[in-house]
């Protein structure tokens, strides 16, 4: 999107306070919509948050006249709605660990970037390889990530990776890419129905645990150490609010459904220094959260809820995914331009590119790129560092800069 709201765009009164809101409107919603680091959940597509900023735009326009009689107020408009930089919420540290040159930590991080586990859902590194395109990423690109840093020096990590299973190095070993591309269904962008897919075929080896207090600078780092002593992880992804403050709890993905049955069925269950934790499958968590949902026990939320400002949905209450779930599998990313009446589900709307297939249920498959390889070959994935006693690592798409 052009990220730009045209002075005609807002109604015609010639108010210079609708003016102001407008341009502190797009200010916020800019800072809102920053990748959040990895929990790389996808995000509204283009033509959709043009929409809704331009219809939000409008509606301020509006209020900002009624009110042009009265008295200015300080703090909403002048301090409310000023950039707000969400990543300050993030209060752990990932620079703090110790430099090394260890071979087998520098291939299990670089190997973690482009699994299965984390490849689908990383919207940065996602475009860098092209979807199943599987285009080679630069060594100093992925060196400068927050993570890779204490990996010196950079010669170590082109030595370590030379041996890698499942990853390629190429270029004069300036480049890296993986030896098994993802299934062709998969684009440069992020795809819910994608995603998913791939957090499906991990839910059977998953689990859900709840009680780690707040976050601190080591927080990220202890609780990987933490499940690391009780088996193998590909990933470990601590949950995050829309305004990234850590809700205590954490999404754990094991190496494989043995070690995750292991692990729920520990008797005494584990502690976080010394008080007890809520563990269930994340397959059990999912489920009672669509029961309560159903129930009307809880509402079906999200940041989608009152950032409408009298958008386009009106009285849908469905759920903001729900919403751009339906918009992308009728194909409005292949209408862009067509005027803001079209591409988006409309008669004109064409194919989506690379259309998911669906099962009897209605339920997106993809095949696996783990599928394609031998046993032998499975890669030991983690969000921070996989594999034992190394840390996972989530990927911060915004790390370079």
């Amino acid at each position: 999107m052009s990220g730009e709201v045209k002075a005609t765009e807002a109604p015609a009164n010639g108010n210079t306070d609708a003016e102001k809101d407008v341009q502190n409107l797009l200010s916020e919603l800019k800072g809102e919509g920053e990748k959040p680091e990895q929990e790389s959940k996808p995000e509204a597509a283009a033509d959709d948050e043009e929409a809704r900023i331009i219809a939000a735009a409008s509606k301020l326009g509006q209020e900002s006249a009624s009110k042009e009689s009265k008295p200015e107020v300080k703090g909403r408009h002048q301090g409310d709605r000023k950039h707000r930089n969400y990543r300050d919420n993030i209060k752990s540290d990932l620079t703090s660990q110790e430099t090394t040159d260890d071979p087998n930590e520098i291939r299990k991080q670089v190997e973690f970037y482009f699994s299965d586990s984390n490849l689908p859902m990383d919207n940065f590194l996602l475009k860098k390889v092209g979807g199943s395109a599987n285009e080679a990423v630069e060594l100093e690109v992925l060196h400068a990530f927050k993570r890779m840093r204490r990996f010196q020096p950079f010669s170590a990590i082109v030595e370590a990776l030379k041996s890698s299973e499942t990853l390629d190095l190429i270029e004069n070993d300036t480049k890296i890419r993986r030896k098994v591309p993802l299934p062709e269904t998969v684009n440069d962008f992020l795809d819910p129905n994608v995603v998913k897919v791939f957090e499906n075929e991990a839910m059977g080896r998953s689990i859900y645990a709840k009680g780690f207090g707040e976050e601190g600078p080591s927080t990220q780092l202890e609780i990987e150490k933490f499940f690391s002593e009780f088996g193998r992880t590909n990933a470990i992804r601590l949950r995050r609010a829309y305004d990234k403050t850590f809700k205590g709890s954490v999404f754990v993905e094991f190496d494989t459904e043995e070690t995750q049955k292991k692990f729920l069925a520990l008797d005494p269950k584990p502690k976080w220094n010394g008080q007890d934790l809520l563990i269930k499958s994340k397959k059990e968590y999912c489920d009672e959260k669509v029961q309560d949902i159903q129930s009307g026990k809880i509402k079906a939320g999200g940041r989608g809820r009152g950032r409408g400002r009298g958008g386009r949905h009106g009285d849908d209450k469905r759920d903001w995914r729900d919403r751009r779930d339906e918009d992308q599998r009728r194909g409005f990313r292949n209408n862009r331009g067509g005027g803001r009446g079209r591409g988006r589900g409309g008669r004109d709307a064409s194919p989506p590119r690379n259309p998911v297939q669906k099962d009897s249920r209605g339920v997106p498959v993809i095949k696996s790129s783990a599928d394609d390889k031998s046993s032998g070959q499975k890669r030991a994935r983690d969000e921070d560092g996989s594999n034992g006693s190394h840390p996972a690592k989530k990927v911060d798409a915004k790390e370079t800069e």
